[in-house]
C-alpha cells in the first residue's frame, strides 16, 4: 500500500473513531415503552443510585429521564485534572444567580455562575471529586429539624454500603469496604504536601475527615479510580446496565417539562407520569408505581414549580395552576461559599502545581503508567476543616482548600476569568498589577477559604411558566453578617499559615495587590477582608435545601422523612434539595447516601 493510500487510511480511521466510540459507550436508549413502574427524572449522583438498586428487585422497570448526553467518552470528564474545563460545556446547565447585593462585587452584574451537570452522572460528572462526609452533627441536626431517621446512626450504614473506602485507610468501623463507589487519593504536587505541613505546624491534626472527627487537615480523598473520575454512572449504571437492559432504560437529551398528575377517586392528586420534549417532540411516559425527581437542588424545585407544586401565589402569577400549594418549594436555599486567597511563592521547584503545561507533560505517564499530575483532582488534593469562634462542637464552619494550580497569565487566565465571571474592572486591576510587577502569573497556588456553615438563606423561583427559562437563583449570599465574621477569621487562617516554616522555605506570601482594596499585608484589618470578600464572592458548587425533609407541621417543609412529597401521592424528591440544612463539608457523599437510603425506603414501601 502507497504511502498517500495509508495516510487516507489513517484519515478515515481517525475520522470514524469518535462515532465508534460513541457508539460503544453509549448506554442511553432513543425510544422508551409507554409505562414503567418507576419513572427517575434525573440521571444525576441520587437518581442513579435509586435507578441501580431499585432494579436489584428482579421484576421492576425503571426509567431515567435526563436532559443531558452520555458521560463519556468524554475526557474532560474521566480524566480527573481536566475537570474545570467540564464548566460552560455541554454538559452543564451554565446557570447564573441574579445579581447579588451585599457579595458577588467583583463578578459580572454582580452573578455567580453555578456550574450543575447537564449529563448522565449529573455534577458527580462536573465535580472537583472531593468525597466528605460531613460531621455527625450535622445529620443529628437534621432529626431535630424533623427528618426523622435521618441521625447520623441512621445514615452512617449506607454511607458504609455506597464507598469502597480500602484504598484511603482511615477508621475503619467507619468506613465501607465493598461499596460501588470506590475512593482514592489524587496525585499529590509539591504545593498539596508544603500545605498539609504548614497545617500541622499551626497545631491542625491529621485525620480521616470521613471517620470519628472530621476537623483538622488531611490530603483530599476523591471519587478517582483507575485513573479515571467515578460518578454515579461509572458506577452505579455502566457496571449493570447491559445485563439489566429489558428492566433500566436511561434516555438522554430528554428534557422533562412537567410532571403528570391525575385526580384519585378521594379527590387527591396522583404523580402518574411525565412529559418530556426531545428533539422538539413531546412524549409522555406514564409511571405505574410514582415518579421521582432526582434533578437537583435547582432543577427539582424548578420542575416541581412548573408542574404545580409549589407556594400558590408565585404560581398563579405566572399562569400556573397549583396542584399542591407548597410554599418551601424552591426556599431554604443554602450555599458553601469560598474566597480565592493567592499565594506567591518565589522559591517553589518547577512543576509544583497544575499549570499550563500539564496536559502536555502528563498525557504520556496518564496513557502508559496510569500516574503522574493528570490523575489530580483539579488540584484540589487536601482540605482542612476548622472551627471558628462561631462554631458549634464538633461542626466545622471553615474549610481551606489548597488549590494546586498557577494561575498564569495568558490562555490560562483568560480561561479562569471567564469561568469565574470576574468583571471588567477587575480584570483591568489584574492587567495593571502585571506590568507594574512584570509578573507572569498572578498566584503560584491558592488556597480557597471556605464557609461551611452558612447562615445566608436564598430561594429559587420561576422566571417564566417556560420550561426552557432557567430559574431566578438568589443565594442571598453574605446577607446575614455572620458569614462574613467566620470568613475573615478563615483569613486569619491563612495568614498564619503564611507565618510557617513550611511556607517561608519557598516565600509564599499573601498577594492581594490585585483586589483593589487596598496595599494592606499581614495582619491586615477586618475592614480589608470584609472588602475582599465582598468582592470575589464564588460558590463552592453545593447548593442545597430547596424542596427540605420536615414534619407534617412544618408548613415550610416539602416532604416527609420517607421523601415523598406533601399534599400528593406517587411523588418523591431524592437529591441535595431535600437536606433541611447544609452539611459542613462537600456535598457528594450525601447525595449518594439520600440515593441509598432512598432506594431502600422505595423497596419496604413497595414491598420489593
Amino acid at each position: 500500500m502507497s504511502f498517500i493510500k495509508k495516510c487516507i487510511m489513517f484519515g478515515l480511521i481517525l475520522a470514524i473513531l469518535p462515532s465508534l466510540l460513541k457508539r460503544y459507550y453509549k448506554i442511553t436508549i432513543d425510544t422508551p415503552n409507554e409505562e414503567y413502574d418507576f419513572i427517575i427524572v434525573g440521571s444525576g449522583t441520587s437518581g442513579n443510585v435509586i435507578a441501580s438498586r431499585l432494579t436489584e428487585s428482579p421484576n421492576v422497570t425503571v426509567l431515567v429521564v435526563e436532559a443531558g448526553d452520555d458521560d463519556a467518552p468524554n475526557p474532560l470528564i474521566s480524566i480527573p485534572a481536566m475537570c474545570g474545563q467540564t464548566q460552560k460545556s455541554s454538559a452543564d446547565w451554565m446557570y447564573k444567580t441574579v445579581s447579588q447585593k451585599q457579595a458577588c462585587l467583583g463578578l459580572t452584574n454582580q452573578e455567580s455562575s453555578w456550574p450543575r451537570g447537564k449529563v448522565l452522572g449529573g455534577t458527580s460528572s462536573l465535580n472537583f471529586m472531593v468525597y466528605a462526609r460531613g460531621s455527625k452533627h450535622d445529620f443529628d441536626e437534621w432529626e431535630t429539624m424533623g427528618a426523622s431517621g435521618w441521625n447520623y446512626k441512621d445514615v452512617l450504614p449506607y454511607f458504609k454500603k455506597l464507598e469502597n473506602a480500602t484504598s484511603v485507610g482511615g477508621d475503619g468501623e467507619l468506613r465501607g469496604k465493598d461499596g460501588p463507589l470506590k475512593l482514592s487519593y489524587p496525585y499529590l504536587h509539591f504545593v498539596t504536601e508544603l500545605f498539609v505541613k504548614a497545617g500541622q505546624q499551626i497545631g491542625l491534626a491529621t485525620s480521616d475527615y470521613n471517620g470519628k472527627n472530621p476537623e483538622g487537615i488531611a490530603y483530599s480523598q476523591t471519587t478517582i479510580w483507575n485513573a479515571q473520575r467515578q460518578n454515579s454512572a461509572t458506577s452505579y449504571l455502566r457496571p449493570i446496565i447491559h445485563e439489566r437492559r429489558h428492566r433500566l432504560h436511561v434516555i438522554g437529551r430528554a428534557h422533562v417539562r412537567q410532571i403528570v398528575f391525575e385526580e384519585e377517586e378521594d379527590g387527591r392528586k396522583r404523580a402518574s407520569g411525565v412529559i418530556y420534549v426531545r428533539d422538539d417532540v413531546e412524549v409522555k411516559v406514564r409511571a405505574r408505581k410514582e415518579v421521582i425527581v432526582s434533578g437537583g437542588a435547582v432543577g427539582t424545585p424548578h420542575l416541581l414549580m412548573l408542574s404545580g407544586v409549589g407556594p400558590k401565589q408565585h404560581l398563579k402569577d405566572l399562569g400556573i395552576n397549583a396542584i399542591a400549594d407548597l410554599p418551601g418549594v424552591g426556599s431554604n436555599l443554602q450555599d458553601h461559599v469560598m474566597v480565592p486567597a493567592p499565594f506567591y511563592a518565589t522559591k517553589l521547584p518547577p512543576r509544583s502545581s497544575l499549570d499550563m503545561y500539564t496536559p502536555l507533560l502528563g498525557i504520556l505517564p496518564y496513557i502508559f503508567t496510569s500516574s503522574g499530575p493528570l490523575l489530580s483532582s483539579g488540584g484540589v488534593e487536601a482540605n482542612a476543616f476548622i472551627r471558628s469562634h462561631l462554631a458549634k462542637e464538633g461542626r466545622p464552619d471553615i474549610q481551606l482548600i489548597v488549590q494546586s494550580a498557577r494561575w498564569d497569565f495568558g490562555m490560562t487566565m483568560n480561561m479562569i476569568l471567564d469561568l469565574l465571571n470576574l468583571d471588567a474592572e477587575h480584570m483591568k486591576r489584574i492587567e495593571k498589577w502585571r506590568v507594574t510587577q512584570n509578573a507572569e502569573t498572578t498566584a503560584h497556588f491558592l488556597i480557597q477559604t471556605g464557609l461551611v456553615r452558612p447562615h445566608s438563606v436564598g430561594t429559587i423561583r420561576l422566571k417564566s411558566s417556560n420550561y426552557k427559562d432557567h430559574p431566578l437563583i438568589d443565594p442571598q449570599y453574605l446577607t446575614d453578617k455572620r458569614d462574613v465574621e467566620i470568613l475573615i477569621a478563615a483569613m486569619r487562617k491563612n495568614e498564619a499559615l503564611e507565618q510557617t516554616e513550611a511556607f517561608k522555605s519557598v516565600d509564599a506570601k499573601l498577594e492581594f495587590g490585585y483586589y483593589g482594596c487596598g496595599n494592606e499585608t499581614s495582619p491586615r484589618s477586618d475592614k480589608f477582608y470584609e472588602c475582599v470578600i465582598r468582592l470575589i464572592t464564588l460558590t463552592i458548587y453545593h447548593p442545597v435545601g430547596t424542596a427540605k425533609i420536615g414534619s407534617k407541621d412544618d408548613v415550610m417543609a416539602v416532604v416527609d422523612p420517607r421523601l415523598k412529597v406533601y399534599k400528593v401521592d406517587g411523588l418523591r424528591v431524592a437529591d441535595a434539595s431535600v437536606m433541611p440544612s447544609i452539611t459542613s463539608a462537600n456535598t457528594q457523599a450525601p447525595c449518594y447516601m439520600i440515593g441509598e437510603k432512598a432506594a431502600d425506603m422505595i423497596k419496604e414501601d413497595w414491598v420489593l
